[in-house]
């Protein structure tokens, strides 16, 4: 559903609009004219083109593939819908190796140690999560028209805008080292005024891990401080804000009873 706008009250959306958007940055130049192929023609261009398929997973209606480049030292990600190319972004390197658990598992001839309560203090852990779904923002579209003037009694031009909602395949992921997390970002999920990032990486703030759930937030802006929310037992991750996401996560292996 659409809803008119007052011109006035759209000094930020306007400077959105007409703000360079770092969406285009994030789908490599060398693999833009696959968005919209059938899926077995791009995967015979991925593969002419020097990448190699690393993994894939299905979310809902969607295939997520990654495919990692030795010449351009480069992981990306596609997302399939209906049988074709919905997009394909540059996601960090990381994601393209191989997950699982940590390497800090103790010596086999090691003596058994005494299990603590489990607590992100006494249990720092060290998870690299890749997640896949969906996301949506806020859109504002110009409109001209005619509207009554009752003190004039005739109708007269007028301008604005119209809101409404787009939704849009994206990816995310998450690290937590020791205690502190961040989240990188690509493609609209990352708004037209927004506070630097380190390379698409956006530092938590009130990160909180349990054996059941994740919880963050990160600021994009003064206006914009979504909140995480994962649940370690089904995977599903949702980003509450604008823009928001949620989808499923996936870390390659995971223990009994949780995906990690």
């Amino acid at each position: 559903m659409k809803v008119a706008v007052p011109l006035a009250a759209l000094g930020l959306a306007l400077c959105a609009l007409t703000w360079p958007s770092p969406s285009r940055a994030q789908v490599p130049q060398e693999l833009s004219d696959l968005v919209g192929v059938r899926g077995s023609s791009g995967e015979t261009q991925m593969q002419a083109r020097g990448y190699r398929f690393v993994r894939s997973a299905l979310v809902r209606d969607q295939s997520w593939s990654f495919w990692w480049s030795d010449g351009q030292r480069q992981c990306v990600s596609v997302s399939t819908m209906d049988g074709r190319y919905a997009s394909i972004q540059r996601v960090p390197e990381r994601t393209c190796q191989g997950g699982g658990a940590s390497n800090d598992a103790p010596p086999a001839d090691a003596p058994p140690q005494r299990r603590q309560p489990y607590s992100p203090e006494s249990h720092p852990e060290r998870l690299t999560l890749v997640c896949y779904g969906e996301g949506s923002r806020l859109t504002y579209t110009p409109h001209a028209g005619y509207e009554w003037n009752h003190r004039s009694h005739r109708y007269e031009p007028t301008t604005g805008f119209e809101s409404g909602n787009e939704q849009f395949n994206s990816a995310v992921q998450v690290e937590i080292r020791e205690g502190m997390g961040r989240i990188h970002l690509t493609g609209k999920l990352i708004p037209p005024l927004h506070a630097e990032g380190d390379h698409g990486w956006w530092n938590l703030s009130e990160l909180r891990v349990t054996r059941s759930h994740i919880t963050a937030r990160y600021r994009l802006n003064l206006l914009s401080r979504p909140s995480i929310d994962i649940d370690r037992h089904s995977g599903l991750i949702e980003i509450k804000g604008t823009p928001g996401f949620s989808g499923r996560c996936d870390i390659g292996d995971w223990g009994a009873g949780r995906r990690f």
